[in-house]
């Protein structure tokens, strides 16, 4: 069934849309923004929250799109959104320096249903000289691109990018800043109501992902 946007669906699933995208403020749709060059994507600094928007409201750019719960259960429901999603992943990752490759488990494997892994490709020597040092502003943009994903249902790609800045930080070992890897961590591990910046381990976060995760808590338990 093709995903076609409406006007009163939340911003970051019409952006998405593969039929009908609508551009951002902007007037830069998904497809224009993935056709970037990589000087574009690195000082460009306005367009990440299009790509990979968060459940909490950016306090940089307050008007930037968030997930809320009507975007969590459409994305969820939709292989055809998450499809566009891991497109822009896709291109992020090739970006700096990595690539997704996919290994199906069956003969009629779909998407959902592979095994994701995240490595270095061949431009990572170059590519990674934006990123792989102590302090940039490109760490805080894989926060934000592993917590989106999960939370919008590419949970194996997260986990597989994560995996690979794991091994990226033990190769180059004390580059980056443990506080950094940290956030990482917690985006890529904790419960999903609880924001990567939230200090306290114990809140519930958004409501909506708490029922989320204490419903599928539950099935897992039956």
């Amino acid at each position: 069934m093709t995903t076609a946007a409406t006007p009163s669906q939340p911003f970051p699933v019409r952006f998405y849309s593969p039929t009908t995208p609508v551009p951002d403020s902007c007037g830069r749709t998904l497809g224009s923004i993935l056709a970037w060059p990589d000087t574009a994507l690195e000082y460009s600094h306005d367009y990440i929250q299009n790509l990979f928007p968060l459940p909490e409201r950016s306090p940089i750019n307050p008007s930037a799109p968030i997930i809320d719960e009507q975007t969590f259960t459409t994305f969820r429901s939709s292989s055809e959104l998450q499809n566009q999603l891991r497109n822009s992943l896709r291109r992020m990752l090739q970006f700096y320096g990595f690539e997704l490759t996919c290994s199906p488990r069956g003969t009629n494997a779909v998407a959902e249903d592979s095994a994701y892994q995240v490595r270095p490709g061949p431009n990572f020597r170059s590519a990674s000289r934006n990123w792989v040092m102590r302090f940039n502003h490109n760490h805080l943009r894989i926060t934000r691109i592993i917590r989106c994903c999960r939370v919008l249902g590419l949970e194996t790609e997260a986990a597989a990018f994560f995996d690979a800045l794991l091994r990226i930080v033990e190769e180059k070992r004390g580059v980056i800043s443990q506080k950094t890897v940290m956030f990482w961590r917690r985006a890529a591990e904790r419960p999903l109501y609880l924001a990567p910046e939230d200090e306290d381990n114990r809140g519930r976060g958004k409501e909506w992902l708490y029922r989320f995760e204490e419903g599928n808590e539950t099935q897992g338990k039956a």
